[in-house]
């Protein structure tokens, strides 16, 4: 990858580590910036910034970590992002920077989501990408089931709040080597940078600025998500919400949302029409035998099922379903849910 110099000034400075504050970091040159950074910081950055084997050396260890810097100043980084508060300088890139020009929108919830409100999740983005690319976050929960269900199309950025020299959270490492693999991976932090708490909801403002629209799937009263949604608003874009029943901790926040004007949202037309976009006509269901039919249907009874429930209810072995319910999985029709449970999409 080859660099102007203005757009090196800014990868080095945002990669030296005495340099913390991010002050004016999109809006001035680097020789400014160096000027107008907090006192005791010049002389400390001023010998690493001119020195050319440092600069070199930043930039080789970027590119040896398979790491892709977009700039400010780069023809391609994102438009709707160049114009929030506070755009971040420099975008750390693994993955399809060819998604960085495509229409976003962004689908972010609680860890603690319900198992309904993760399946419906999982549905829902591999819809939106049909028109959309699916942004969030790489929490458990909620953000790893956007990332599932967006995942087969290809169409999936995932913002991280750390650089890419950690994986967090660490249970999902092998879901963000996919990402990296087969979408975008995108932080505004040097690789070095750990997840501190105060990255995250900083972060938001890059997950709802590359975003036309936000749906928050779920949110406590406090909650990561509406921070998200905040941002969104404030950039003046849509923001959608599910629904919930009283008394559900984790959707009172999106309940909350709607009452205050957000779009409540039952399915992909909610946030489509909003948008003038026209669904595909649905798929044909694919050719089922007698078992997976009866699976199914044991599963849509409430929406989810145990495993072994279904095998006594169906006089058969839990062990005989196992390629049943794998199967109906591949097929998009129902959703591993954990703990031989499984809900239907």
């Amino acid at each position: 990858m080859t660099y102007t110099e203005e757009e090196q000034n800014l990868i080095i400075l945002s990669s030296i580590d005495e340099l913390k504050s991010k002050e004016k970091l999109s809006a001035v040159k680097a020789e400014d910036l160096i000027k107008t950074a907090p006192s005791g910081v010049y002389n400390i950055v001023k010998h690493k910034f001119y020195d050319k084997a440092y600069r070199a050396e930043v930039l080789e260890n970027l590119h040896k970590k398979g790491i892709v810097c977009v700039t400010y100043l780069s023809p391609d980084y994102p438009e709707n992002l160049k114009h929030i508060d506070e755009p971040p300088a420099v975008l750390y890139c693994k993955g399809n920077l060819d998604l960085l020009k495509t229409n976003c929108f962004s689908v972010v919830g609680s860890r603690k989501s319900t198992a309904t409100a993760i399946a419906q999740c999982k549905k829902i983005c591999g819809e939106i990408t049909e028109a959309f690319t699916v942004v969030t976050g790489m929490a458990e929960g909620a953000d790893s089931a956007a990332v599932e269900g967006a995942l087969p199309s290809g169409k999936i950025i995932s913002v991280l709040a750390n650089g890419f020299d950690y994986f967090y959270p660490a249970v999902n490492r092998g879901l963000i080597e996919k990402v990296a693999n087969d979408g975008l991976l995108i932080s505004e932090y040097p690789p070095h940078i750990p997840p501190l708490k105060y990255n995250f909801p900083v972060r938001n403002r890059i997950i709802a600025g590359l975003s036309r629209g936000t749906l928050v799937v779920s949110a406590a009263k406090k909650s990561g998500a509406l921070i998200t949604a905040r941002y969104a608003l404030e950039y003046g874009r849509e923001v959608f919400a599910f629904p919930y029943n009283a008394g559900i901790t984790s959707g009172a926040g999106c309940n909350g949302l709607i009452k205050n004007g957000a779009y409540l949202t039952e399915n992909i037309l909610d946030i489509f029409e909003v948008f003038g976009l026209d669904l595909e006509k649905p798929k044909a269901l694919p050719a089922l035998s007698d078992i997976e039919k009866a699976v199914l249907e044991q599963i849509k009874i409430s929406g989810e099922g145990f495993l072994p429930a279904i095998a006594r209810n169906l006089e058969t072995f839990t062990y005989q379903l196992i390629p049943v319910v794998t199967k109906l999985e591949i097929m998009g029709l129902i959703t591993r849910l954990g703990g031989n449970r499984y809900g239907i999409v």
